[in-house]
């Protein structure tokens, strides 16, 4: 209900406290709270520090319970005054030893205070309601946090920075003002205002379409680069699908054996190619089997063919194309049916360092794969081209100069996007202004939600509630 809204609570007047460091044992653990009571807490639990707090150093000491007097822990303690902390509130950080026992005994002492525990997300839903992060700088907290590659991790501190603010709210505030104007024709038409729209307003329309499809061309790409693609890695038994897993791991992580079908279930695996993240699943081998164990592992291979992205079909080149290469080929060619043919499909040629004795042309040719990659998991060899066509199947030929990778910003830049359009064809087919303008503002609004200038408590809450406790 409402008064469990976390946008209410993150308004209220109390301090909040929580560990900010993740759980378990380490060198160095952080308790953070933020609100009014951070200076006392400060000057409570370092008694021994008599003189003023200095904002923004640290200073050593004993951390001390003021009603019993024992000694909890030395640590470092550092006051970070209104307005200058990452909330805007006065923040007073503790820097004990990492023992999760001294930093519970920490909490309690501030609980003791006055304070309250925060809440998953109420730092950073502070440092976004009191002016400090925009709504896009605050979900890239989560981001930078979670990433799991080197683009996906640059991506996010981008949008930590701002890039994507600058480049949203001037075309927010462009289209305000064309909506200032046109409001102003319809009400004032007496003022010599023009009763219709110039040529000047509708190029600032179309420029303002252009500056979001510039935005709305990344998307895919940056779907990918934030939450990864599902690659599959799909062929008969004993082919080497393990084994071109390994290699484009670098660990030894699925079982590699001469006898066919070892692996018995998926085996997944989180790949970083050239800065893309891969859900890498080796699936059993697709064949026709007695086996009911075995079967289910060919059952599940399907099932998980139909659900990727990428699909990586190896086959053994030194050997002839046989019947249970052709049951996964056909597989491929029952699962791209389904989705509508979204997926892409690379063929890897593997034991490239045997003679070849496959003649597979007429199957490749009907899988219609992206490319075709002669590779050796024993010598290597071909495995860099493996990387470079995993790349181009997930993000395409070319990388946008600008990525949005975020779906809830995409959905708004789309709706932008579909509202300015409609605008610039009501102003073509001559629609009044005043309905024109109901266009302008949807446009407006959508775009606005990007930074948070227009979203309410639920979203805030949908978005924050995605949080761990002490971001």
């Amino acid at each position: 209900g409402p008064a469990d809204s976390l946008v209410l609570r993150a308004m209220e007047s109390d301090t909040i406290v929580a560990v900010v460091t993740p759980p378990g044992e380490g060198g160095v653990g952080i308790v953070r709270a933020s609100g009014p009571l951070s200076s006392t807490l400060a000057e409570r639990l370092f008694a021994g520090i008599r003189s003023s707090w200095p904002s923004h150093q640290l200073r050593h000491g004993q951390i001390v319970d003021p009603v019993s007097g024992s000694v909890v822990d030395q640590a470092l303690g550092c006051l970070m005054r209104a307005p200058r902390s990452y909330t805007g509130e006065d923040i007073f950080e503790i820097h004990c030893h990492g023992s999760p026992l001294a930093l519970e005994r920490v909490v309690q002492l501030c609980l003791r205070e006055g304070c309250r525990a925060a809440r998953p997300g109420e730092f950073t839903l502070r440092a976004f309601l009191n002016g400090r992060l925009d709504l896009s700088q605050a979900e890239a907290v989560v981001d930078v946090v979670r990433a799991r590659t080197n683009t996906g991790l640059d991506l996010a501190v981008r949008q930590l920075s701002g890039w994507l603010s600058e480049r949203v709210e001037p075309v927010r505030q462009d289209l305000i003002g064309v909506l200032a104007h046109m409001e102003a024709m319809v009400d004032f038409v007496e003022d010599d205002i023009p009763p219709q729209a110039d040529a000047a307003t509708e190029a600032r329309l179309q420029k303002d379409l252009r500056a979001i499809e510039t935005l709305l061309e990344g998307a895919e790409q940056g779907i990918i680069l934030r939450e990864g693609a599902t690659l599959a890695i799909v062929g008969s038994p004993n082919v080497g699908k393990s084994s071109i897993m390994n290699a484009l791991l670098g660990l030894d992580r699925s079982i590699v054996t001469p006898v066919p079908g070892t692996t018995r279930d998926t085996v997944e695996e989180t790949l970083q190619v050239r800065g893309v993240p891969f859900r890498t699943i080796d699936t059993a081998g697709i064949t026709e089997t007695s086996d009911a164990v075995e079967q289910i592992g060919v059952n599940r291979s399907r099932q998980t063919l139909h659900g990727a992205d990428v699909v990586l079909l190896v086959l053994d080149r030194s050997r002839s194309f046989s019947q249970q290469d052709e049951l996964a080929v056909q597989a491929i060619e029952a699962s791209r049916e389904n989705n509508g043919h979204n997926q892409r499909l690379i063929v890897t040629l593997n034991k490239a360092d045997l003679p070849s004795r496959i003649d597979a042309s007429g199957a490749i040719e009907r899988t219609q794969p992206l490319a075709v990659v002669q590779s050796s998991a024993v010598q290597l060899a071909g495995i860099e081209e493996l990387r470079g066509a995993l790349e181009e199947a997930a993000l395409g030929n070319a990388r946008p100069e600008f990525v949005v990778g975020n779906v809830r910003h995409q959905d708004a830049l789309r709706r932008s996007a579909a509202a300015l359009r409609d605008a610039l064809r009501g102003l073509s087919d001559g629609t009044p202004l005043d309905l024109v303008s109901f266009d302008v503002r949807a446009a407006a609004q959508a775009i606005g939600e990007i930074c948070g200038a227009n979203v309410d408590d639920e979203v805030l809450d949908r978005i924050f509630r995605d949080f761990c406790i002490g971001k």
